[in-house]
Formats: C-alpha cells, structure tokens, sequence
C-alpha cells in the first residue's frame, strides 16, 4: 500500500442563516492517508479554522473522501469547536471534476451545521491557484505504507 499526504489552505466566505452578508472564512489542514489506492481514499485532516464571529482560531479535525477519477468529486468533513463553546461541522463537496475545469478543482461550497444539527450558513471557499500552488505541490509525498507505520511508532 502507499501512502499519501499535503497541506492545502482554502479561504471565502459564509453567509450566516439570517444574514444578508458574507463573513470570511478560512481553513488549513494537514491530509494523509496511509492507503491512496482505493475507490474512495479516506484520508484525515487536521489543522485550524477561522470564520469570522464564529470561531478565531478552531482546531479543526476530520476527514477527505478523495474519489476524483471515480465519483468525480473531493469531500471535506471538518469538526470544530466555536468560541461559544458549541460544536460545529464544515461539510463541502467538489464535484464535477474532470480534466482541467480549474473552477470545479479549486472551488468548495459547503455548509456549516451546528451541534443539533440546525444549518449555520452556507460557504463557498477557493483554493488560489497563484498564490498558494507552489506550496500545496511541495506539501505532497508519497510513501510506502510500512514507512508511515514505523514514522508513527
């Protein structure tokens, strides 16, 4: 088996349920899996996450469902606590990816639900291609899973 790994940084805003404005939001997590062959590769994320008014600085952990060849689409569950305390969760897909359709690669809509399951707002999230590529390319590696086993031993 191999395993596989990057950072990304996402940003863009949320309009809260209630609201006629965006907040900004942003989240950057660390993502690896110790089995990328597969249908779907499961892979966690941890990192942090800021919405403006909602949480300033939330650790942020959770998980990436990677199918982009198979099922065409890439989904981010993240869980984090707010500043009021009360849990949260960020789920968005992106979907529709085929080629090179740079907007379904780099764009995430989402939404964020609280802990009793009530909708929050929705978001929309850009990875930025310019600015933050190199770094993303540079994050990525690839290892043989016995080699993540005794890294984390």
């Amino acid at each position: 088996m191999i395993g596989f790994g990057f950072h990304e940084i996402m940003e863009g805003s949320i309009e809260r349920v209630g609201e006629r404005f965006d907040r900004p939001f942003r989240f950057e997590v660390e993502v690896s899996t110790p089995k990328l062959i597969a249908r779907v590769a499961m892979c966690d994320a941890e990192g942090f996450l800021r919405i403006d008014g909602l949480a300033k600085n939330a650790r942020a952990t959770g998980r990436l469902e990677m199918s982009p060849l198979v099922e065409r689409r890439i989904r981010y569950v993240l869980d984090f606590t707010g500043d009021d305390g009360k849990r949260y969760q960020f789920d968005g897909s992106k979907t529709g990816l085929r080629g090179w359709n740079l907007k379904n690669w780099t764009t995430l809509p989402g939404i964020v639900m609280d802990e009793h399951g009530s909708l929050w707002g929705r978001a929309v999230l850009r990875f930025h291609m310019r600015r933050d590529l190199k770094q993303l390319v540079s994050s990525m590696w690839v290892k043989p899973a016995n080699q993540l086993k005794a890294a984390h031993a």
